[in-house]
């Protein structure tokens, strides 16, 4: 027999298991934790399997070189457009291990499939739900349940062999009698294809002594060690050897190390905890060999982890007077505390690292400077320690600190380069609490350093903002535009996009004067608890009139599981409450050429920023009410 009959017998008879499977345990419809999952897609999106609520999820397997995959791409396309997509949930799962992710983007585009696509490079998913051939699809109700799985329709006999005409519908019924509350009645179909692709295999097994400890130094243990953010520790063997299948799962979806900016998009940042993809096939190789431990002592990570300031000893410290208690249960809570600096002098701030005081229920930190004194009041005027804000201070700043969430590492401005800290300021730090399942306390802190060179330019923050929109209820891709030009020859150095809950995607990129553009970030998945700070490797120069331009999409929709009013979803406008958004892309930025150093220069880089944003939003003032006007 020839290695491809075997092949062929083999899959027949795996064929006829999953019949015969099918015929006693998925009889009633299968409810399967897959329904649960969430995979990224090739956009760079969450995608989770589970249903809509009375409504479906189709997910095909397909492969880019199987031509009987290709050939039913307008019928999949078809059945995109026969179901609202309020109703029926559709992924295509590419499942051939050795394409790039560009060339399945590519195939995406010539075959203009109309649904989001992912891919299962060592066929896990496929695994986990029986495919054995592409194209296959599997239908999931909004119980989690499989209520069908097989062919598309009977296009195709066999291999080779295809009908002069369909009759069948099999899929397309299928969701329509689960939309229905139906039953399916032929739960079942041999799919015809082509096998499943094997999964990639390593030239050696890797080992956790070997190259897995290091990666993990390197791209994990920030968060996932005693005293850290991360809920488990990955430091030792056992400890990760437990977890190697979910640590293979979060590392090829992309959930893990929470990096959000698109890979690819941009000039390249400083700190990208993103991981390489030798890393993730190491990780995948390590996980499906059994996670070995590999010959020799375990790497010593210890000492690493044993420094409290990173950065040596900061020359002021800033700490919460008090405890602040944080509920065993309830909402996030997003609490002001200020820390008076009582600084005799002016000075300027080179680098700042954040210590969480109770890494369980701190999720991140963010600081400004406050030089009126209206935080004090704020705190004074509202019992216990601290003051309630959920999207900044709630007051004019005079400047801010920048901020830490987990993986965040502390890094010294370029010399010459710092933050005005001015005499007698006060620091408020606003910190966002995670509720842990007990009652916890948190006295976090902050630790300054100093600059010891003369400065000659410094940090401050401007944005391309938009304040005048509207997003309508039940919209899932309503777009939002905001822009900024640059008042005078500028250099940036970082960015912070910025959405509340019910943000999908933001984009900020420039113009310059000469018409040229680059992008600057996309967050193609936007997840308020993961919001960022994205400083880049190497400052940027922005000439007088380049144009900042942010344009952000939101789901307003009862599927978006974030939205706070989804059960009934109402329109929603700028502003600071939870239950408002912001469309903000905040910059930060120098004089270019400016030197302090020099009898004479004046620091006012702060003042033409800010009267550059208020005279845009005296502007979108304007034109929003030209626009209410003309209605």
């Amino acid at each position: 027999m020839s290695a491809y009959s075997k092949r062929t017998s083999l899959l027949s008879l795996a064929s006829l298991f999953v019949l015969w499977m099918s015929s006693t345990v998925l009889a009633e419809g299968t409810k399967t934790a897959i329904a649960t999952r969430e995979v990224k897609t090739l956009d760079g999106r969450s995608f989770h399997l589970q249903a809509p609520k009375g409504g479906a999820t189709a997910v095909v397997f397909y492969s880019g070189e199987c031509p009987i995959s290709n050939a039913y791409s307008p019928t999949l396309n078809d059945l995109r457009k026969k179901f609202p997509e309020t109703a029926l949930k559709l992924l295509g799962v590419c499942v051939d291990p050795d394409l790039a992710d560009q060339a399945i983007r590519d195939h995406s585009k010539e075959f203009a499939l109309r649904f989001p696509i992912a891919r299962d490079r060592r066929g896990a998913l496929a695994k986990a739900l029986g495919a054995t051939v592409t194209p296959e699809a599997f239908v999931i109700d909004d119980q989690g349940r499989i209520r069908y799985h097989g062919r598309i329709d009977d296009q195709y006999a066999a291999r080779q062999k295809r009908n002069a005409r369909s009759e069948t519908h099999e899929l397309q019924d299928a969701i329509a009698l689960v939309l229905a509350g139906k039953t399916v009645p032929k739960e079942f179909v041999p799919a015809v294809g082509c096998p499943l692709p094997d999964p990639p295999k390593g030239a050696a097994t890797p080992t956790f002594n070997g190259q897995v400890s290091s990666i993990l130094q390197t791209n994990c243990r920030e968060c996932h060690r005693p005293g850290r953010v991360g809920p488990f520790s990955l430091v030792t063997y056992e400890q990760a050897r437990k977890r190697a299948g979910d640590i293979a799962e979060v590392v090829e979806s992309r959930r893990m190390p929470p990096w959000k900016p698109s890979p690819g998009v941009g000039p390249r940042f400083l700190h990208d905890k993103s991981l390489s993809q030798a890393d993730i096939d190491v990780l995948l190789a390590w996980a499906d060999s059994g996670a070995p431990r590999g010959e020799g002592p375990e790497p010593d990570s210890s000492a690493s982890q044993s420094v409290e300031w990173s950065l040596g000893k900061p020359d002021l410290v800033l700490q919460m007077d008090e405890d602040f208690e944080i509920p065993a249960k309830g909402s996030d809570i997003y609490r002001c505390f200020v820390l008076k600096t009582d600084l005799p002098k002016d000075v300027y701030i080179s680098a700042i690292e954040y210590l969480p005081g109770n890494s369980k229920v701190v999720h991140h930190l963010l600081a400004y400077v406050d030089v009126s004194g209206e935080a004090r009041k704020r705190d004074e005027d509202e019992p216990g320690p601290g003051y309630s804000c959920f999207s900044g201070p709630g007051i004019e700043v005079h400047g801010d600190l920048g901020g830490w969430a987990p993986g965040n590492e502390p890094s010294r401005l370029p010399e010459g380069i710092g933050r005005a800290l001015p005499k007698g300021a006060d620091v408020v730090i606003q910190v966002h609490y995670n509720p842990s399942g007990k009652i916890e306390k948190d006295r976090s802190k902050i630790g300054l350093h100093f600059s010891r060179t003369p400065i000659r330019r410094t940090l401050h923050w401007s944005a391309a903002i938009n304040t005048e929109f509207e997003l309508p209820p039940g919209e899932k891709n309503h777009e939002v535009v905001g822009s900024w030009k640059a008042p005078c020859d500028l250099v940036a150095y970082g960015v912070t996009p910025h959405m509340h809950l019910l943000g999908r995607d933001m984009l900020m990129s420039v113009k310059y004067p000469d018409g040229r553009t680059l992008d600057l970030v996309k967050i193609d998945d936007w997840d308020f608890n993961w919001q960022n700070t994205y400083y880049y490797a190497e400052p940027l120069k922005l000439p007088k009139g380049t144009v900042l331009k942010v344009v952000a999409h939101y789901d307003n929709s009862a599927d978006n599981p974030r939205n706070p009013n989804r059960h009934k979803p109402v329109p929603v406008h700028f502003g600071e409450k939870t239950t408002d958004e912001m469309c903000i892309g905040f910059i930060a930025l120098t004089k270019d050429g400016q030197d302090l150093t020099k009898p004479g220069e004046k620091d006012d880089l702060r003042e033409i920023l800010k009267a550059s944003l208020d005279e845009l939003k005296q502007k979108l003032k304007k034109q929003e009410k030209q626009k209410r006007d003309d209605r």
